[in-house]
């Protein structure tokens, strides 16, 4: 390097000078530097015939950003500089690298913590002349964008001074320039699919919802890069605006600048049929399984009917471990295993099998069923082994199984079964032994639950009426202890009044404080009574209920063989009263006779 002479040159590229000068004195340009003496700005717009000068760093001093966007707009920086061989600074040891965004419109600095930057006078213009050094070697432009730099470089120090040397990469802004602001393209999103989350093949919807929305396109805006290139953003894609057709009377729109959203008017799902979006309420399929379908979950609460019709009788309409949530349900075929279906109304119109599992908030009607139900009114043509919970259920034939409701109709028994009610059962006819047919309050959800609630509100009442009690005594007794005082005190306060003197002032706090104490325990005392008689009004109602079983009935048309054993069972204590009738035995119940229950029998 000590053959190298330092040179003065003009150039509109730092890198490509530094090259050129490398190669004609035969040295390496790495081991070149070079001193910034002065640069200067121009540009040249749409309008203008000749290059301008720029009067200091602000180009919409004298020109526009609409200008500076153009793809027409030239701008060009020519720099002044001494070529030297490279030496280390004598202070300074900064490590670092420059970093652009994708488009060349954002730089910044990214400094290791291998740096050594000593706190030093005249330590930010180093680094601030370092920077603009590497700027200009990777072909930035300076002065144009960095405005912020010198308060950027001081935070630096900032922080050094108040916490240490760098332990690790420091990211100083230099600047940017006019970004590109890149187009939007239209889009549909379907809100109504990620509403739920789940895999339904189909996704119910309220009124009101917000189902669709189409974004609508919007052009972007071209930039300038910090190099001085100008940044061209393509226009925006429009793909989707003759696609999205909607049907007026089940779904409107509101419209702004970023977009078009679209609500449901009415409840039910969203169907895309032949290009138009839908609100449906009715859906017909073959049949349901994970293959063709998966699950089908729209809520009770959205008023969707979903009809299921198998035309091969050999296969299920609703396949094993299919999950069906829907407000109303029409199957003509079967119910596979582990097929889990809840709904407000039910129609099945084959079988269900043993393992399937069926919740009807309202009516369920069923041909054949042999798996687990639960609904409010059940109509059963066969069952055979299954089990039924509901308020009211009515069989035609019952072959083994259970059943649990407040009322219960049977038109034909056979054998194996266990039947249980809260007030009444009746049954046409009995062709089989073996069977339970049990009166069991507690058995009933609803009632074991008012029975549980009562018992622990009288216990808590019964408790604090004690509490009451207590206090109430104890008040009394201290009323009544202060009593021949308070006469003393009120005839010495008469007899004053009385002399035209003015009561002791004492005598008249102690007056005052009895009466306020009489009218708290008679406040006190009240109380008492209301919380006497609301407790007596819980066991009243208590009382009613553990007389449930008196006030139920077995009722059978037909004759009874011996063979088939009768129930009831106490509320209060659990107590069985059983009986195994023979012939003509029309109605059966519990009667009170003193403190024992005894049947009674109508023929």
């Amino acid at each position: 390097m000590s053959t190298f002479i330092p040179v003065t040159v003009l150039t509109t590229d730092v890198m490509q000078e530094l090259k050129k000068i490398a190669l004609g004195q035969r040295v390496s340009v790495d081991d070149l530097d070079f001193d910034l003496i002065s640069y200067e700005t121009s540009f040249k717009g749409t309008v203008d015939d000749e290059w301008q000068l720029l009067l200091g760093d602000d180009l919409l001093t004298q020109t526009t950003e609409i200008e500076v966007r153009s793809p027409h707009f030239l701008l060009r920086q020519e720099y002044q500089i001494y070529i030297r061989p490279l030496k280390p600074h004598p202070y300074l040891d900064l490590h670092f690298t420059i970093a652009t965004d994708k488009t060349k419109s954002k730089v910044i600095a990214v400094i290791e913590p291998t740096s050594k930057i000593p706190l030093k006078k005249g330590v930010q213009e180093w680094i601030k002349e370092a920077i603009i050094r590497k700027q200009l070697r990777h072909g930035l432009m300076i002065g144009l964008y960095d405005q912020n730099l010198d308060r950027e470089i001081n935070r630096l120090i900032g922080k050094i001074q108040k916490e240490g040397p760098l332990t690790f990469l420091y990211r100083l802004p230099i600047g940017e320039f006019f970004l590109p602001t890149f187009p939007i393209n239209d889009k549909i999103i379907l809100h109504y699919k990620n509403k739920s989350g789940s895999n339904s093949l189909i996704e119910g919807v309220n009124p009101g919802d917000f189902i669709l929305e189409y974004i609508l396109p919007k052009p972007g805006r071209d930039g300038r890069a910090c190099s001085g290139n100008h940044i061209a953003v393509p226009e925006p894609t429009v793909k989707f605006a003759s696609y999205l057709l909607i049907d007026p009377e089940t779904i409107t729109t509101e419209q702004d600048e970023e977009s078009i959203r679209f609500y449901a008017k009415i409840s039910g799902y969203v169907e895309h049929k032949k290009g138009m979006f839908y609100i449906s309420q009715e859906l017909q399929i073959e049949s349901a399984s994970f293959k063709k379908t998966g699950s089908i979950e729209t809520g009770m609460d959205k008023d969707v009917l979903l009809k299921i019709n198998k035309k091969v009788s050999s296969e299920d309409a609703i396949g094993m471990g299919v999950n069906i949530d829907v407000q109303k349900l029409d199957v003509s075929g079967t119910v596979g295993g582990n097929a889990k279906i809840q709904a407000c109304d039910v129609n099945i119109g084959a079988q269900t099998h043993r393992k399937s599992q069926i919740n009807v908030s309202q009516t369920a009607n069923v041909h054949l069923h042999r798996g687990n139900l639960k609904a409010k009114d059940a109509h059963i043509n066969i069952l055979e082994s299954g089990k039924v919970e509901a308020d009211v259920i009515h069989i035609n034939k019952m072959v083994g199984g259970e059943i649990i409701a407040r009322k219960i109709h049977i038109d034909t028994l056979y054998s194996n079964a266990r039947i249980t009610a809260l007030e009444s059962i009746t049954i046409q006819n009995i062709e089989g032994n073996g069977n339970k047919i049990i009166i069991d309050p507690h058995a009933i959800e609803s009632y074991h639950k008012k029975i549980i609630d009562l018992e622990a509100e009288i216990k808590t009442k019964n408790s604090h009426l004690q509490v009451q009690k207590k206090k109430l005594a104890m008040s009394k007794a201290a009323l009544e202890d202060k009593n021949s005082r308070i006469k003393d005190i009120h005839v010495r306060v008469l007899l004053k009044q009385k002399n035209g003197e003015t009561p002791m002032k004492a005598d008249m706090v102690r007056l005052q404080q009895y009466k306020l104490e009489r009218e708290a325990f008679k406040e006190a005392s009240d109380d008492l009574s209301v919380s006497e008689a609301s407790l007596e009004t819980l066991q009243e109602s208590l009382e009613n209920l553990y007389e449930a079983d008196l006030h139920a009935v077995v009722t059978h048309y037909g004759i009874h063989n011996g063979h088939n054993r009768i129930l009831f069972i106490d509320p209060r204590n659990h107590r069985e009263y059983g009986i195994s009738p023979e012939g003509k035995v029309t109605h059966i119940r519990l009667r009170k006779e003193e403190d024992e229950k005894k049947f009674l029998l109508e023929y």
